[in-house]
């Protein structure tokens, strides 16, 4: 996840990252979140606001 950001030139608090629909933490592995071969990480930009 830190990796992800430094080469993007993000900050770690301007992305979320989910495998499954499923909110990853920066402690969690690939064991615990039962990853396989070929699996995907999702990688979303943290948006403030709504609708109104």
């Amino acid at each position: 996840m830190k990796a992800y950001c430094e080469r993007q030139g993000l900050s770690m608090r301007q992305i979320r990252f989910q495998f499954d629909r499923q909110p990853i933490n920066e402690t969690d592995t690939p064991a615990q979140l039962e990853m396989e071969d070929e699996d995907t990480i999702d990688v979303f930009q943290q948006q403030t606001g709504g609708v109104y």
